[in-house]
């Protein structure tokens, strides 16, 4: 193509989609560089740089890797296999990388297969579930996917949420994550306003969650954020917890530890009414939570998961045990 033709095409003034298809065919089945896009088109290379990512988180370009080491399809096949899961989607090994983010951006690849134009999309608080929202932004603003929260607290959810385009369809559940007592969380659960956004993520197509593991400690994002103390975080572990899903603590049979506090008093989905929501995916990483995970799918709170080729080996390993 000549200097004009790259000259008549931008004058002739192509729509946004149209540029981000050309953009991606020239550069993934011609082989052009972002430099050499820009000049045929007649964009800047900033202009093709961000199209390129556009392209990729509206869904508008899916890259598929076909290698059986780049997918850890073996860690996939054992997994899948051993927990029916419905999907799951393991990250390869990259030394030094930052897992969240990298988990994010599998779990938004995995949503953008599971997900239909208009479906309604359940989200449950924490860093692995908000990152997965920064890298679907733009494909829930072209899909009009619809979105409702798992539990009370906007805080917890306001660093995803907050990257969507303002016409996005978001219903929040107008309560904290947790109350006081359970006095006050039974109250606020018999809120018309509460219990509609409940029976709405109860109708979801689609949910996403993190998972917390006991052994984080310190680390856990429930006690970061100030949702339980030290101290119940000691006392809940000596009851045999491993990990937790939107706040509910279970025991590595996946069975729900009685008589907690905290279960008493929080305001949102429990684990039991996730079973209406036909894909739950987990998103978790490091072997810290590979107990954890175990436990979420011997559970059944889940039945997909994106996690790493890391934590994939170390479930295996105490699978096997």
């Amino acid at each position: 193509m000549t200097t004009n033709d790259s000259t008549l095409i931008s004058e002739y003034g192509m729509c946004e989609e149209e540029q981000v298809a050309r953009i991606a065919w020239f550069y993934y089945h011609d082989g052009l560089t972002q430099s050499e896009i820009s000049e045929r088109l007649g964009l800047t290379r900033l202009k093709v740089s961000r199209l390129l990512e556009k392209g990729h988180q509206s869904g508008i370009i899916r890259v598929q890797i076909n290698s059986r080491f780049e997918g850890c399809l073996e860690y996939e096949d054992a997994l899948r296999s051993r927990f029916s899961l419905r999907n799951i989607r393991v990250l390869p090994a990259l030394p030094d990388a930052n897992i969240g983010m990298r988990l994010g951006i599998g779990a938004s690849h995995m949503l953008m297969e599971s997900l239909q134009p208009q479906q309604l999309l359940a989200v449950g608080f924490g860093e692995a579930t908000m990152t997965t929202l920064k890298r679907l932004s733009g494909f829930i603003s072209a899909q009009r996917i619809r979105l409702v929260t798992l539990s009370g607290g906007v805080g917890p959810y306001m660093t995803g949420i907050g990257q969507l385009d303002a016409a996005c369809s978001v219903s929040i559940m107008p309560a904290p994550l947790r109350a006081s007592s359970a006095e006050i969380a039974q109250t606020l659960r018999n809120e018309n306003s509460v219990r509609d956004v409940m029976l709405t993520a109860q109708a979801a197509d689609v949910a996403v969650v993190g998972i917390g593991s006991i052994s984080q400690k310190e680390e856990a994002t429930i006690l970061r954020s100030g949702y339980i103390t030290t101290g119940e975080q000691l006392m809940i572990g000596r009851k045999g917890a491993v990990g937790d899903i939107l706040g509910y603590f279970f025991d590595a049979s996946g069975k729900v530890i009685p008589e907690i506090k905290i279960h008493q008093e929080l305001i949102g989905l429990s684990l039991n009414s996730l079973s209406t929501i036909p894909t739950i995916i987990g998103v978790a990483g490091g072997e810290e939570k590979a107990e954890a995970i175990i436990a979420a799918m011997k559970g059944n709170y889940i039945n997909a998961l994106v996690t790493d080729q890391a934590t994939a080996a170390r479930m295996l390993q105490l699978i096997e045990k």
